[in-house]
């Protein structure tokens, strides 16, 4: 069987480090969504993603119950408007929900996958800095021609 990762986890996991990973994980404020801070970063990549990021939320046991609580907020807010000023302002503050469940699950299952649940963050720190090297030397190698 293939493995098979869709290109909104590429996406996460090309954009945030082990460090902003592990601060995710402990502390799910706005703020260390770094990556997705306007609203138009987060509807943008919701967007371009919205097919694979709500199939995870559905698949993912446990992400679909704060999934689930975010739709059913949403349909009664929407229900509440009175203006479309309303709608678009509730539709953005669902989708910045969505993308911020997706983005917390993704990072705790990469922490997972990389034995980085239990570490400190100086061991998490230390583990991005020693990625950061190998690939300056990869980069330095490739630059000298592959040279010893």
């Amino acid at each position: 069987m293939q493995d098979y990762t869709n290109d909104a986890v590429k996406a996460i996991m090309a954009d945030y480090t082990p460090i902003q990973v592990k601060t995710l994980l402990h502390n799910h404020d706005e703020a260390n969504f770094v990556h997705h801070q306007t609203t138009k970063s987060i509807v943008d990549f919701y967007a371009e993603h919205n097919e694979d990021i709500h199939h995870w939320l559905l698949d993912d046991s446990s992400a679909f119950e704060y999934y689930h609580t975010a739709q059913a907020a949403y349909n009664l807010a929407q229900a509440k408007c009175t203006s479309e000023k309303e709608r678009f302002e509730v539709q953005n503050e669902y989708l910045k929900d969505v993308v911020y469940i997706f983005i917390a699950t993704i990072c705790y299952d990469l922490a997972a996958s990389h034995d980085m649940l239990d570490m400190s963050m100086e061991d998490v720190e230390n583990y991005q800095l020693a990625k950061e090297l190998q690939h300056a030397k990869t980069k330095l190698t490739v630059i000298d021609g592959g040279k010893k």
